[in-house]
């Protein structure tokens, strides 16, 4: 197995079970007394920073060391090319997570369980999504 292959597949666990366990965290913060929620924020960002935001990059990194390996196999192939919509649209959601993590460590009541939740199930559904890309590829 390709060496970039392996650290890529590291760090598509990283950032995707980072974002999903910081998304549910987040939505069960929300309904948490007031005196427990500084904690549970200091959590939330070093689960984000410690974990998703270093896989994101292991992962695009090796990505780049991926096709750099075959790059016609990768850039003539239209899986691979909604397959990478589909990772921007992640990248996407990550930036959504960061900016309401924002708005829920600074005011917890402008942020309700019911958007964490939804950006949770999106994230999900995008990785299935990723996922059966990669494996129905011609």
């Amino acid at each position: 197995m390709n060496w970039w292959l392996t650290f890529h597949l590291l760090g598509v666990i990283l950032w995707t079970g980072g974002l999903l366990m910081v998304s549910r965290m987040a939505a069960y913060h929300t309904a948490e007394p007031l005196e427990v929620q500084p904690r549970l924020a200091w959590i939330e960002g070093r689960l984000y920073w410690l974990v998703t935001v270093p896989g994101m990059v292991i992962t695009v990194l090796t990505a780049i060391g991926v096709i750099a390996t075959s790059p016609v196999a990768y850039g003539a192939e239209g899986w691979f090319h909604k397959k990478m919509a589909l990772v921007l649209f992640l990248a996407f959601l990550h930036m959504v997570m960061h900016k309401k993590l924002k708005v829920l460590k600074a005011d917890p009541a402008d942020v309700s369980k019911t958007v964490f939740s939804a950006v949770h199930g999106t994230i999900g559904l995008t990785i299935i999504a990723i996922l059966i890309m990669v494996k129905v590829q011609p």
